[in-house]
């Protein structure tokens, strides 16, 4: 049966949570950004490298030089932890917002990741979406992904800086893409270890990542050995369309009380959950990884709450509709109550003192009964 990397898990874990306990330097005069400066084509990457200009343009499509070269890949995608080359440094905050700031810089980024989908036998269709499709050498490039596997290393990178650039939406096609050629089409059978392990677990995005879970647990072959989800949890969750989607994101623009109201309710339920210790993360509504009982749990847990918070949404959107409706019924029946009551008043009025209710014809006398008797009624 299949086994999780459990210190893949842990790993993957602390990326999506913005490395939690990590400490940069806040003094911005003494910490140079060698990342940026590299990315603005001020610097060459270490040791023995090239301005990134020249790599973009002299690299390209120069398979062999990408493959052998080990010095470039921390360089094109940084990340907030340390790598294999001691000349590379780890990227910071400060450098996330003065990339994200530099459009020239954010070119550049997305040149770098076409250079390297080019590399995987993969093209990037759609610069918006990020979009992928197989390019026409494919069979060639898989071949090679397939014998080295440092690439695999090199594609959880990938897809870590994607995140931490922004975007989210291309590590969802890129890790979808790794899913159907391993999964589905059997074409990377030495890649369907760190797709599953790595790939899969890099996605900051909850809702999406359950149903990359839940698409991986539908095409894993035996699906009785699927570790990385509960199966419980796996046959009762039901990814959202597109049309329920874009039906929710409109409710949320429109109406921000039912928001907050969500946002305690989920707050209240972690809360009360918040002494169970978990691991893993298909579903992403478990606590930390417990560095003692990780091994023990994540499978059993990695996909918790992934259907319940679709269950809680939609209990919570019908007791919402009840409430309305109660609320609506209630003024209706006070409203009723109010002018029955006027009207039992008005008559109890008349029988008691009936030579006082003849005596009232004036005009003004009507429009004052009137006036009263519309201020009760609202």
């Amino acid at each position: 049966s299949a086994r999780r990397n459990w210190n893949a898990a842990k790993d993957l874990q602390r990326y999506r949570h913005h490395y939690p306990g990590l400490i940069e330097s806040e003094n911005e005069e003494e910490e140079q950004m060698w990342n940026l400066s590299f990315y603005k084509n001020e610097i060459s990457f270490l040791p023995h490298g090239l301005h990134i200009e020249t790599l973009l343009e002299s690299w390209w499509d120069n398979y062999e030089v990408l493959e052998e070269n080990h010095s470039y890949i921390q360089w094109l995608f940084p990340l907030r932890e340390h790598g294999m080359n001691w000349r590379a440094k780890p990227l910071t905050q400060q450098e996330i917002q003065a990339f994200k700031k530099s459009k020239e810089v954010m070119q550049r980024f997305v040149r770098a990741y076409q250079l390297m989908l080019r590399f995987y036998g993969i093209l990037l269709i759609n610069e918006e979406t990020g979009e992928l499709k197989k390019a026409e050498n494919w069979a060639e490039r898989f071949q090679n992904l397939n014998r080295y596997s440092h690439n695999n290393l090199r594609i959880t990178r990938i897809l870590k800086c994607l995140g931490e650039m922004g975007y989210e939406h291309y590590q969802v096609h890129l890790v979808k893409f790794f899913l159907t050629e391993t999964l589905v089409k059997e074409m990377l059978p030495n890649v369907k270890k760190s797709a599953l392990d790595y790939f899969l677990f890099t996605i900051r995005n909850k809702r999406k990542r359950r149903e990359l879970v839940h698409y991986a647990w539908q095409h894993f072959k035996p699906q009785s050995s699927f570790v990385w989800g509960p199966h419980d949890k796996l046959l009762k969750y039901r990814p959202r369309s597109a049309k329920s989607q874009l039906h929710q994101k409109a409710e949320d623009q429109q109406e921000t009380p039912g928001k907050k109201c969500d946002d305690s309710v989920e707050k209240d339920q972690n809360q009360s959950s918040g002494d169970k210790q978990e691991a893993g993360d298909a579903a992403g509504l478990q606590p930390e990884v417990n560095d003692e009982d990780v091994k023990g749990k994540i499978g059993e847990c990695a996909l918790k709450g992934g259907d319940g918070e679709e269950e809680k949404e939609a209990s919570l959107t019908q007791q919402e509709e009840k409430d309305l409706n109660g609320e609506a019924e209630v003024q209706g029946t006070a409203e009723n109550d109010c002018t029955k009551e006027s009207k039992k008043r008005k008559l109890d009025a008349h029988v008691a003192d009936p030579k006082k209710s003849g005596a009232l014809k004036s005009p003004s006398d009507i429009e004052n009964i009137s006036r009263n008797l519309g201020e009760c009624a609202i």
